[in-house]
C-alpha cells in the first residue's frame, strides 16, 4: 500500500462525498399529525371494545353463578340490635344452607360488628325457614367460645345475626 500523494486539508482531512441538498416538503408536520390522530382513534376504539367485553363477561358470570350470601351492611349505630338481614336459603328444601349460613354469620360479625379473629362458626344443620324462629350458632372469638343468636325474618330465608355473648 502506498501513502497518499496529496497532503490532507485542515478543513477536510478525509475525502467527503458531496451530498445534494436534502429535499424537503412544506407541511411535513401534517402527515405526522394525521398519523397521531388516527392512532389515538384506533386506541380509543380498542379501549371501548375491551370495556364492553369485560362488562359482558361480568354480566354473564353473574347470570350463570348461583345466588350466594350477599354482604351485610354495617349497622347504623353500635347497639345490641341485630345486623342487616342476610340470605342463605336452599330454595327446594326451604331450609337454610348450613355452609352459607356459617359464612354469613362470620361475615356479619366481622363486617357489621367489627369483631376480630372470628373463626370456627358452627350453626345447626337443617334449620327450617320459619319466620320468627331463633337459634344459636357457636363461634370462636380469639380463644373464647361464644354464642350468637340468629333470627329468621322472612319466608325467603333472610335472617338477622345478633352480637356474640
Amino acid at each position: 500500500m502506498t501513502a497518499p500523494t496529496r497532503p490532507p486539508r485542515a478543513s477536510q482531512p478525509y475525502p467527503v462525498a458531496d451530498h445534494p441538498e436534502a429535499e424537503t416538503t412544506d407541511g411535513g408536520w401534517i402527515s405526522v399529525f394525521v398519523a397521531a390522530l388516527v392512532g389515538a382513534v384506533v386506541i380509543a376504539i380498542a379501549g371501548v371494545i375491551a370495556g364492553l367485553v369485560v362488562v359482558n363477561l361480568r354480566e354473564s358470570t353473574v347470570a350463570d353463578s348461583p345466588a350466594r350470601t350477599p354482604a351485610a351492611s354495617a349497622p347504623l349505630a353500635q347497639t345490641s340490635a341485630p345486623a342487616a338481614p342476610v340470605r342463605a336459603v336452599d330454595p327446594p328444601a326451604q331450609q337454610l344452607d348450613q355452609v352459607d349460613l356459617q359464612r354469613g354469620v362470620q361475615l356479619v360479625l366481622v363486617d357489621s360488628y367489627g369483631v376480630d379473629d372470628v373463626r370456627d362458626v358452627r350453626c345447626p344443620a337443617g334449620q327450617a325457614v320459619i319466620v320468627g324462629a331463633t337459634f344459636d350458632c357457636l363461634v370462636k372469638v380469639g380463644s373464647t367460645q361464644k354464642s350468637v343468636a340468629v333470627t329468621i325474618t322472612d319466608s325467603d330465608g333472610t335472617y338477622e345475626v345478633g352480637r356474640p355473648h
